[in-house]
């Protein structure tokens, strides 16, 4: 399952239209859309409203290492450079309360540009924030999101909507900017939806063992041998070679974690071009 938030109805319109998704009417505490495969939810705008409702939502679920979060919503940008429309993917998560920074490990090849974002308790003016872009949710949901999901699992995908002006920014607006690359973002879910969601048994025992065993030899952690499982899953659904890819670190073994997550960074390399 893939689960999405938007914090306002009109972010998520295209989406609820494009991938088919229906009111889900046993809940009523929160507007929610569904299909087989996707559930989106409505949070609401700000850092507790959002983090409320995600919370919500999948408290109720059983999330396993096959699902993945995305939080898709318009943010502002100091750079009058980038196009309003424009979709970034964003791999830093900053909170501007607590200076707290968090990290989501993008896995998986996409389309768009990466960058930082802040996340603002009210609504940030030019010159607040030394990030690229700025919301109100982003920092909050992460943390939500932390709970039920690892690093990898979870994405924010923002599109550029204003530079951080006084500007009153309408819904007609919003859904304007929104439009005009959603069909990119549509793209990229359900390609992630086909290829791996979908996918529930790739790896055959044997590889299943050969990767426990890199495991054990890189003295990785459980969130770093189910983010290495993550990948390896991804190189076998492009059709390659497992065994072949890794046959080297069955001659490696590391003295600690960070040797281990040198060697696995170099891997994630390898394969994510």
């Amino acid at each position: 399952m893939i689960y999405i938030s938007t914090a306002m109805y009109i972010e998520a319109q295209e989406i609820i239209k494009r991938l088919g998704l229906k009111r889900d009417n046993s809940i009523n505490k929160f507007e929610v859309f569904k299909n087989d495969e996707v559930t989106l939810i409505i949070t609401g705008v700000g850092k507790v409203k959002s983090a409320v409702a995600l919370t919500y939502l999948l408290s109720r679920q059983e999330i396993t290492q096959n699902d993945l979060y995305i939080n898709f919503g318009v943010c502002g940008t100091k750079d009058k450079q980038i196009e309003q429309g424009e979709v970034f993917l964003c791999s830093k998560i900053t909170d501007n309360d607590t200076k707290f920074t968090y990290y989501s490990d993008l896995l998986f090849k996409h389309p768009f540009k990466e960058g930082s974002i802040e996340t603002f308790s009210k609504v940030a003016n030019e010159g607040e924030s030394d990030e690229l872009l700025v919301d109100m949710e982003a920092s909050s949901l992460y943390q939500a999101a932390s709970v039920f999901f690892k690093p990898h699992q979870i994405m924010f995908i923002k599109v550029v909507s204003d530079y951080l002006s006084t500007e009153n920014i309408d819904r007609d607006f919003v859904l304007k900017v929104v439009e005009k690359n959603i069909h990119r973002v549509i793209e990229w879910i359900n390609y992630i939806k086909d290829n791996f969601i979908k996918s529930r048994q790739v790896l055959t025992q044997a590889e299943e063992e050969l990767i426990k065993k890199v495991s054990e030899n890189l003295k990785m952690s459980a969130t770093m041998e189910n983010e290495f499982r993550q990948l390896m899953i991804y190189h076998k659904l492009l059709d390659n070679d497992i065994t072949e890819l890794i046959d080297i670190y069955l001659k490696i073994e590391c003295k600690s974690k960070n040797e281990g997550k040198m060697h696995l960074a170099e891997l994630k390399r390898r394969i994510i071009k």
